[in-house]
C-alpha cells in the first residue's frame, strides 16, 4: 500500500484494527515515520484551529485537497507534495475543526493528546529464540505479534516470578487493545510495587487519565515526570504546555 495513503487513511480512521496495529509496530520502528506521523497531526491540528488569519490558507488547502482526491492513484507526485496533500484532503474529508473526534471547541483535547503520544512500549525489544526462551520471551512474542489475549495470560503466568514486570506489560496489552480503563487499573495496581518500571507506568498512566479525561491526575503525573529528567521530561513538558488544565 502506498506510504502516504496508509498515513491518510490512518488519520481518516479507514484502516482496519490489524492495518491500524501494523502501522503502529512500524511506528515504534521507525523513528522517521514517528516523526511524520506526529507532524500531520500538529499539521492537522493547527489547521483545525479556526482562526481567521488563517482562512486563505484554509482555502488553498481545501482545494489542493480535493485535486489530491482525484488523484491519489498517481504516483507521479514526489513524497513531500504528497504528504502535504494527504494533509489537506483530510480536511476536506472531515471537514475544519475536527478529525478523528479528536478536536472539540479548538482546545487541545486529552483524547488527541494519548494519539499523538501514545507509542506501544516494547516493540523493538529483542526475543530470544530458541529452546531455552524464558516465559518472559514468550509473552514478548506474543504482545509484539498483537496477539493480546494471549499475550495477557502469558504474562499472567509470569506474574510468580515476577509480578511488578508482569503486571506493567498486562496493562500494556489492555492499552493495546483499547481497554483503558482496565489498563489504568492494571498499571495503578502495578504502581504500587514498582522498582524498575516505575517511569515507565508514571507514563503510561498519564496517558490513560488523558484519554479518560481525568485531568487533575494527569497533571500530576505529567509534573512529576517534567522535573524527573527521565527521557519521558520532555513529553511530559511539551503536554503541560499545550494543555490548559
Amino acid at each position: 500500500m502506498d506510504y502516504n495513503k496508509r498515513i491518510l487513511q490512518f488519520f481518516t480512521n479507514e484502516l482496519s484494527p490489524e492495518d491500524r496495529q501494523e502501522l503502529k509496530l512500524e511506528m515504534a520502528n521507525d523513528a522517521q515515520l514517528n516523526e511524520d506521523m506526529k507532524l500531520q497531526q500538529e499539521v492537522l491540528y493547527a489547521i483545525a484551529n479556526d482562526k481567521a488569519e488563517n482562512d486563505d490558507f484554509k482555502k488553498q488547502l481545501q482545494e489542493i485537497g480535493n485535486e489530491f482526491l482525484e488523484e491519489q492513484e498517481e504516483k507521479s507526485h514526489s513524497f513531500k507534495i504528497n504528504y502535504w496533500l494527504a494533509a489537506a484532503s483530510v480536511i476536506v474529508v472531515i471537514g475544519l475543526g475536527s478529525y478523528l473526534g479528536l478536536l472539540k471547541d479548538s482546545n487541545y483535547t486529552g483524547n488527541q493528546v494519548f494519539v499523538e503520544y501514545y507509542t506501544p512500549y516494547g516493540a523493538d525489544m529483542t526475543v530470544r529464540g530458541g529452546e531455552q526462551s524464558t516465559l518472559f520471551d514468550a509473552a514478548l512474542t506474543k504482545y509484539q505479534s498483537g496477539d493480546m489475549p494471549a499475550a495477557i495470560e502469558a504474562f499472567k503466568e509470569l506474574g510468580i516470578e515476577n509480578e511488578e514486570l508482569a503486571g506493567f506489560f498486562t496493562g500494556l496489552c489492555y492499552l493495546e487493545m483499547g481497554n483503558i480503563e482496565e489498563a489504568q487499573q492494571q498499571l495503578e495496581a502495578t504502581q504500587d510495587i514498582a522498582i524498575f518500571y516505575e517511569e515507565q507506568i508514571k507514563w503510561y498512566m498519564a496517558l490513560c487519565y488523558l484519554k479518560l479525561e481525568d485531568y487533575q491526575q494527569a497533571e500530576l503525573l505529567l509534573t512529576q515526570l517534567q522535573t524527573s529528567g527521565n527521557k519521558y521530561a520532555k513529553q511530559a513538558e511539551e503536554i503541560l504546555g499545550k494543555m490548559k488544565f
